[in-house]
């Protein structure tokens, strides 16, 4: 019995997804969908004439679940970020011309003044949209955790705000990922690896060392044998024993996904939902 474990790097996942323009409508069904590739691909790869006996043991799925702590509301987080914001000319003088068009003949100290009001405003409201998607995602992954119990959702990762840019970025995930990669190899004789990140490879290498199998998941866009668009696993794939190739058309023909307006600034479904 060859066990099949899956670590997956929610971000990246969900990259993948908005990628391909697709909504997964049940993460269940999805993962086994992968799985039952991994396995035919597993098997291809020791050219076996019949496929072998496999079980799936675990899915290990990382994803956010901390942002940092902003109180926005406080006079001296405020002049944090005011100073910040001079620093910033490009970004202070867009909102300076906001200001600038609604107060024409103003004192430059005034639409100094309104200028900063307006970008505080937005910050605000922005801070306030990522712990309200946060907190949806956390329903999302209570949801899942409710409806399944082979698959460990882990909160590890952190939001670090970038407040000037209206951006955030992503700590600690790929590292808990690839700890927990070698700290569990006992659970699994086969890694299905859903990342692109270079963090990875030297835990591949390392379990590769102990007689395991790695596999690296490649998303695609279109039907097979089109190999056009993005490869998701372009990092790890050259490093994996065996790689799996998922197609954006199979998804949705299975059933498993479904097809949505993939632009980023319109639509944010690729986000897990409720």
């Amino acid at each position: 019995m060859h066990r099949f474990a899956f670590f997956v790097d929610g971000s990246n996942l969900y990259g993948a997804i908005r990628n391909m323009g697709l909504r997964i409508n049940d993460y269940q069904p999805f993962y086994r969908y992968i799985y039952e590739h991994a396995v035919i691909a597993w098997n291809e790869a020791n050219r076996a004439s019949v496929l072998p006996p496999a079980q799936l043991r675990r899915i290990y799925w990382y994803v956010v679940g901390q942002i940092d702590i902003w109180d926005l509301n406080n006079p001296n987080t405020q002049q944090r970020l005011r100073d910040r914001y001079e620093r910033e000319r490009r970004f202070k003088s867009f909102y300076m011309s906001e200001a600038g068009r609604s107060m024409p003949g103003s004192e430059q100290r005034l639409v100094a003044d309104r200028a900063w009001a307006l970008c505080l405003e937005e910050l605000q409201r922005w801070y306030g949209g990522l712990h309200d998607r946060l907190e949806g995602m956390r329903r999302f992954y209570h949801a899942v955790r409710t409806a399944t119990d082979f698959i460990d959702i882990i909160e590890c990762g952190r939001w670090r705000v970038d407040f000037m840019n209206f951006a955030v970025e992503e700590k600690g995930l790929d590292t808990s990922l690839a700890v927990d990669m070698v700290a569990l190899a006992e659970n699994y004789d086969v890694a299905v690896v859903l990342s692109g990140d270079y963090d990875m490879i030297p835990s591949i290498k390392y379990m590769k060392t102990r007689n395991k199998h790695v596999a690296a998941v490649e998303f695609l866009n279109g039907y097979p044998p089109e190999k056009k668009g993005r490869n998701f696993s372009s990092h790890i794939k050259l490093h994996a024993d065996f790689v799996v190739q998922v197609y954006e058309m199979d998804l949705v023909r299975s059933g498993v996904a479904s097809k949505v307006d993939a632009r980023p600034e319109t639509n944010s479904n690729y986000w897990p939902e409720e």
